[in-house]
């Protein structure tokens, strides 16, 4: 190894980062520094709470509860990790290895240097001091023969992280392809969401869930016929068929493990850390040959299409060609072309898959469950709350509408158009999709709860009442914190910390944005309370009502937007066509 070589590509690297840190300003320092140490002080508090549980469970947990909660505590780090590969799907490398490959440099240390880069995410930053601090409590309340815990859950971590680097080099190779990107990122997110509700639909599920007893057998007390077959005076009794596949899924082998070495067997743990770190080292062998690869040029080639001459004829009218009723030409045009470039975004693709999850969570939880219903006074708020969620799940986009342009932004600041009709033109082009998932959401509402007409025909005013709403907060995001993804990612590419702060803030004030919408449900309950008019739709009317209120709101709000905007334009043009090294 010459380890001059890379103390020099170490020492560029933190240049870079330097720079880019000393040009986002003063407020942009204060911010990273606080949250820098924000995250410090999680993890310490992760470690801390990991010693306290691991002495309590040591103490008096027997082994089978001792594995169940190293389950979930597996689970959990799983679904985080998971999710930050689901908004980083391609990986991004620290050092970009195309930037080396005519250097005489080793590109193994590069390589290794980009793996060990990998791990400063906010899982492994906050979860892990858990599960460590988790182990030394152990090793206080248990005894020192669960101190081989720490090896068990190190070459975990090894493993999971490993083929996960893995997975990445090989999707970047696949989404080369840009067809097929996006292809792979919703069915990445299809995964990634039916994995999280493994536990929900197993648990709900008829295998799991226990016939009704008789009413005869409800009443006794255990002792008097029956006992609760999962608990005993031992502890906790998990099936044998649990226990295969503790046995058969890496997942499982941290927490048999730790039962083991509370029943005083270290052989379980020791084979299953030596299994992990053998079967992380395939990981890394496999990434590296496929990172090598993809940036020589073997993975991602496709053939030239050949295009098919076709005779000419009258060529049909393109979309961005059509008008809109009441709308100039300019702001129609953008508003059409805006649609179709988000036709083609995988954001949008994975905006969708969320709220559609859910709806089919309720179904199957209305299929499962008690089909009791609500009174009907009551179903008025599950119509607003479908609406809200509905706009919420495309807010994120919104909030960022110039941030998806990229280096497209550059011809809407050299258009003459009115910059409010640019932010109405934004707004129109999402509102299809908004509809689309409040329409699916309010359907899935109607058949679970028999929702009336007159609440559903609310929740589809409701819905566009909280699209007015989130126009104008999300256009004001947009303007005043803009930021650049990253091409083939959900993932900003290296936001400014002030970014972090204005979402975080807009998080905790939608809320109270979305407060206006339930006075309609709110009056149809107190008029049905008190027994007035109860002929009178009072929900639809106030409804009615509450959307004249915001497209006044809108319509006056939108150009004062506009003029910031007009004075913002070139600070959010450098914003989100600079390339960050």
């Amino acid at each position: 190894m010459n380890w001059q070589q890379l103390r020099a590509i170490l020492w560029l690297r933190w240049r870079l980062t330097k720079n880019q840190f000393a040009r986002a300003g003063q407020i942009n320092a204060v911010l990273s520094i606080f949250m820098l140490a924000m995250l410090v002080l999680g993890a310490v508090g992760a470690g801390v709470g990991g010693v306290v549980g691991g002495v309590f469970a040591g103490w008096k947990a027997p082994p089978q509860v001792l594995l169940v909660i190293w389950d979930a505590v597996v689970f959990v780090f799983l679904v985080v990790w998971l999710s930050g590969l689901m908004v980083e799907i391609q990986r991004s490398e620290s050092i970009d290895l195309t930037k080396l490959m005519h250097l005489p440099v080793t590109l193994q240390q590069v390589f290794v240097f980009n793996y060990l880069a990998s791990h400063f995410t906010l899982g492994i930053i906050l979860i892990l001091p858990g599960m460590l601090g988790l182990c030394a409590g152990l090793v206080i309340g248990a005894g020192p023969l669960m101190a081989l815990q720490v090896p068990l859950v190190l070459s975990f971590v090894l493993m999971v992280t490993a083929w996960t680097y893995c997975v990445r080099g090989w999707l970047a190779a696949l989404m080369s392809n840009k067809r097929r990107r996006r292809t792979i990122i919703v069915w990445v997110t299809i995964a990634f969401v039916l994995f999280c509700q493994l536990p929900n639909l197993f648990f709900n599920s008829r295998f799991f869930r226990k016939p009704s007893l008789p009413k005869q057998a409800a009443n006794q007390t255990p002792g008097q016929g029956r006992q609760a077959p999962a608990l005993t005076q031992g502890g906790l009794v998990l099936p044998d068929s649990v226990m295969q596949a503790h046995l058969a899924l890496p997942p499982g082998w941290v927490g048999y493990g730790a039962m083991a070495l509370k029943e005083r067997n270290v052989w379980p743990a020791l084979g299953a850390a030596l299994a992990n770190c053998f079967i992380g080292a395939l990981g890394l062998m496999q990434a590296y040959r496929l990172t090598i690869r993809f940036y020589q040029g073997a993975e991602g080639r496709t053939k030239p299409r050949q295009v098919a001459q076709s005779s000419p004829g009258r060529r049909g009218v393109l979309l961005v060609e059509r008008r809109l009723p009441w709308l100039p030409d300019d702001t129609a045009a953008l508003a059409l072309a805006t649609f179709r470039s988000l036709l083609r975004a995988p954001e949008l693709k994975m905006a969708f898959i969320m709220p559609l999850v859910l709806s089919i969570m309720l179904v199957s939880v209305r299929l499962t469950r008690n089909r009791n219903n609500l009174p009907e006074t009551w179903t008025s708020f599950a119509a607003t709350v479908a609406a809200v969620v509905a706009v919420f799940s495309i807010a994120p986009m919104m909030a960022n509408a110039f941030g998806l342009d990229r280096n497209g932004f550059r011809a809407l600041v050299l258009l003459p158009t009115r910059r409010h009709h640019i932010l109405l033109a934004k707004n129109l082009a999402f509102l299809p999709f908004v509809a689309t998932v409040a329409l699916a959401m309010l359907i899935a509402v109607k058949f679970l709860l028999r929702l009336s007409s007159e609440a559903f025909l609310a929740g589809v005013l409701q819905a566009g009442i909280a699209f007015l709403l989130f126009s104008l907060v999300c256009n004001l995001l947009s303007i005043l914190a803009p930021f650049r993804l990253a091409a083939g990612t959900l993932q900003a590419k290296k936001p400014k910390a002030v970014v972090f702060v204005a979402v975080f803030i807009t998080l905790l004030l939608m809320p109270l944005i979305t407060l206006p919408l339930l006075i309609p449900a709110g009056l149809q309950i107190l008029f049905s309370a008190m027994d007035w008019t109860p002929w009178l739709p009072v929900n639809l009317l106030a409804t009615l009502g509450l959307l004249a209120v915001a497209g006044c709101l809108y319509r006056f709000l939108l150009p004062l937007e506009g003029r910031l905007l007009e004075r913002r334009e070139q600070d959010i043009l450098r914003e989100v066509t600079e390339e960050v090294e």
